[in-house]
């Protein structure tokens, strides 16, 4: 299964806040295990406890060498593309300048991420599409002037800009104006909870709009968010996962179906439904209490990963 890369993602929602010291021993465990990116989900307003992800990411840098990371995904229509911009260049910089970042973006599930930043939601899509050309624009290039419907400035500069002259930009989502946003501005697509044939659908969509805007995404820069829990005890595992599953919006047995509970073994054939298709990157979001999160990345580390190594 060569080339073959897992990241898992760090998803807390109703299931409790870690304390400080297990956010940090996250990323630092997750290095060890062989685990390729580590990921933490983004609201600007929350009723559950939500981390601000430049904040976490600086931290995870400070004390990791090599494993990627990024935002799942940032809200960036509810933000300044200008100062993101500076952020996450700043990212790179303490990172190591490695193509350690990865800047997932997304139009936002929460309408009150905009209203809370004074942003009218219904132009959520449009300022995230001008949001990345600004972005791309500020870590490519000295000088820029922008004159965007809703970004406009003259002889703007971030120094340090990012050592590769930019960041791999992913785009969130699985309708298909995500799918043409991801054709026409981003690296990567990155779609959460869908289906192995809901995947492979959403690239041959793909393909086809990048098509049509002359632009082509390379396959293997596409990767799936499927929440996680996984116990050499089955019914332990599916216990666990049933308490979070009950509160999510979708129908349970949907929600199943686009999850890896269980033992290690439905983990990796879970995972391998997706490689099957074509997907080669993940993002596994352990949905379990705060005092089980390193155990499944080590789990993961002993008997998943090595599968797909």
């Amino acid at each position: 299964m060569g080339g073959t890369k897992i990241g898992i993602g760090f998803g807390l929602w109703e299931l409790g806040m870690p304390d400080p010291d297990t956010v940090i021993n996250y990323a630092v465990s997750a290095e060890a295990v062989g685990i390729d990116s580590i990921w933490l989900s983004d609201h600007v307003v929350s009723r559950n406890p939500s981390l601000d992800t430049s904040c976490v990411m600086a931290a995870w840098s400070a004390r990791t060498k090599k494993i990627k990371m990024g935002p799942s995904v940032l809200t960036l229509p509810a933000r300044d593309p200008v100062q993101v911009a500076k952020t996450y260049a700043t990212l790179d910089y303490i990172s190591g300048g490695k193509n350690r970042v990865i800047m997932a973006v997304g139009i936002g599930a929460n309408p009150k991420d905009c209203l809370a930043s004074g942003i009218d939601p219904s132009e959520r899509a449009r300022r995230m599409e001008e949001g990345v050309q600004v972005m791309r624009k500020l870590w490519a290039e000295p000088n820029v002037s922008f004159e965007g419907q809703y970004y406009q400035f003259e002889d703007v500069t971030i120094e340090p800009r990012p050592k590769k002259g930019t960041l791999d930009v992913w785009i969130g989502g699985k309708t298909d104006q995500a799918l043409k946003r991801t054709a026409r501005y981003g690296d990567g697509w990155f779609p959460s909870f869908v289906s192995p044939d809901e995947f492979r659908a959403g690239m041959d969509k793909l393909h086809a709009y990048g098509d049509q805007y002359g632009r082509e995404i390379d396959p293997r820069e596409a990767g799936v968010l499927i929440l996680t829990c996984v116990d050499t005890d089955r019914k332990r595992a599916q216990d666990i996962a049933g308490r979070f599953l009950q509160g999510f919006p979708l129908p349970q047995e949907a929600m199943v179906a686009r999850c890896a509970i269980g033992t290690p073994e439905e983990c990796i054939d879970k995972v391998q439904s997706y490689v099957d298709v074509g997907c080669s990157k993940f993002v596994l979001w352990p949905i379990v209490p705060p005092d089980e999160l390193i155990p499944q990345v080590e789990l993961y580390g002993k008997d998943v990963i090595p599968h797909f190594a």
